[in-house]
Parts: C-alpha cells; sequence; structure tokens
C-alpha cells in the first residue's frame, strides 16, 4: 500500500466536478458548490474507510481511543444530514420554486438509517464496556449501510449539478451553501467531531487543488490542526491525515505487513 493508497478503499473517494474541468475553465456556482460538497463528502468516505479497515486490527489498549474516533464519524454525518433536511433542502426548494425536488435525497437518508443507528448503538455499548468489542462486529455493521451510504454521496453530487437548470433562481445558491456550513460547523463539538473532519481532509487531493479547503479563518485552522488536537490526540492516531493535512504513510493499527 502507498500512501495515495491509505483509506481511499474499500469505499470510493469522489471526483470533484471542479477537478473534471480544464485548468483554463473557472468553475460555475453549481460546479463549486457540488464540489465543496464532495470534499465534506470525501471526509466522511475518508474517516469511515480507516474505521473500517482499522477495526479488527486495533490492540486492546487503544480500544476506547479508537472508539473514540469511530464515535465522531456518526457525529459529523448526523449533523451534516439532519442540516441538509432541516435547512438546505427547503431554502433551494424555494429557491427553485418547486417542491420535493429534493426528495430523492431525503428517501436515500431512510437507506442507510438502520445500520448508521446500529453502528451508533454499538460503539456506545463498547465505550461502556470495552471488553466488549469485536472488530468483525463492526466491520459487519459498516458493510450493511456503508455501500447505500457512499451512493447517496456520490448521488448528491450531481443532484446539485442539476440545479442548473433553474438559472438565475439559484443566484443565491452559494451564499445558502455558506450560511448552512457555517450554521452546522457550529454544532459541531470542536475537540471531536470538528477535528475529525480536518483530519480526514487530505490536502494533496486532486493533485492539492483543495489545499486551501476548508474556507475557514486562518486561526480556526490553526487551533483544530495544532490546539484542540491535543485534547483528544490519542483518537487521531487513528486517522488517516497527520496535522498538517498530509496522507500518513500508512494507517496506525494496520499491521506492517499489510500496509
Amino acid at each position: 500500500m502507498t500512501s495515495n493508497d491509505v483509506a481511499n478503499h474499500p469505499f470510493s473517494l469522489i471526483k470533484t466536478p471542479t477537478s473534471q474541468l480544464p485548468a483554463e475553465v473557472e468553475p460555475d456556482v453549481f460546479q463549486r458548490c457540488a464540489s465543496e460538497m464532495a470534499c465534506v463528502h470525501n471526509m466522511m468516505i475518508r474517516g469511515l474507510n480507516s474505521i473500517y479497515l482499522q477495526a479488527q486490527h486495533v490492540a486492546d489498549k487503544d480500544v476506547k481511543s479508537f472508539l473514540g474516533y469511530a464515535s465522531c464519524f456518526y457525529d459529523l454525518l448526523s449533523v451534516h444530514h439532519k442540516g441538509e433536511e432541516e435547512d438546505l433542502f427547503p431554502q433551494i426548494e424555494q429557491m427553485a420554486g418547486e417542491t420535493g425536488i429534493m426528495n430523492q435525497n431525503v428517501e436515500q437518508h431512510r437507506m442507510f438509517h438502520d445500520g448508521l443507528e446500529e453502528y451508533n448503538a454499538y460503539i456506545r455499548l463498547c465505550l461502556d464496556t470495552p471488553d466488549d468489542y469485536d472488530g468483525g462486529k463492526l466491520v459487519s455493521i459498516i458493510d450493511s449501510f456503508g455501500p447505500a451510504l457512499v451512493q447517496h454521496l456520490a448521488a448528491e453530487i450531481s443532484t446539485i449539478l442539476e440545479l442548473a437548470k433553474y438559472g438565475e433562481k439559484m443566484s443565491e445558491l452559494e451564499k445558502v451553501f455558506e450560511a448552512w456550513a457555517e450554521k452546522d460547523t457550529r454544532q459541531l463539538s470542536i475537540p471531536g467531531a470538528l477535528t475529525w473532519g480536518f483530519f480526514n481532509h487530505d490536502r494533496d487531493f486532486e493533485g492539492g487543488l483543495w489545499k486551501k479547503w476548508p474556507p475557514a479563518p486562518a486561526p480556526v485552522v490553526l487551533i483544530v490542526r495544532h490546539v484542540s488536537y491535543w485534547v483528544h490526540s490519542d483518537w487521531w492516531k487513528f486517522a488517516p491525515c497527520d496535522p498538517s493535512g498530509k496522507l500518513k504513510s500508512k494507517l496506525h493499527a494496520v499491521p506492517q505487513n499489510q500496509a
């Protein structure tokens, strides 16, 4: 496994629409919004892959730390999808002047809901009784919802691109996305799910196209990467990226002969 292979499987990362454009072409508002959403989704996919690949190799002494790391995936995804359903999607439909255009995306949330809740329940159970942790069980649970989740995360990018058909009705789309993202971010625990997100963003992805993403103020980035990091530093050893946003050469718990 090379460093480029770290946490890019078994679930495939999403190519951003911006990366598919010729170098001289500037992305439009729909491509920009879809690409930023793809970056958020790739955080989740990369993180889920890192959990999946390490689940059966965690040392007994590290189980609680790994479970703390794994719990952040659920926390981030839950805030993300709740925010879409209660805030982002209704605003998109209001701008379009057409109700129900985001229903398919909401219905897709239901397809992996039960498996995701089982994941959360198992993580919480094992945090209380770490001796009950079974990596094979966790992998099996992820197998039950992972494919449907990742299919949804990829499909949502196409949905955003298709909003272009509404033309000028979507003139405020980027502002709506920015306000929604800011609202969601405020709901994340800084030393928990927010830091988890940063440590699952590969700044070299797509040739470094997203090295300045997310578009947070420099002091915030500094605090997350180098201050709040220390609150749960034992969790972030399981993350695929280091404090600078570079992919590690291997995942912490994966045996060297399998890396």
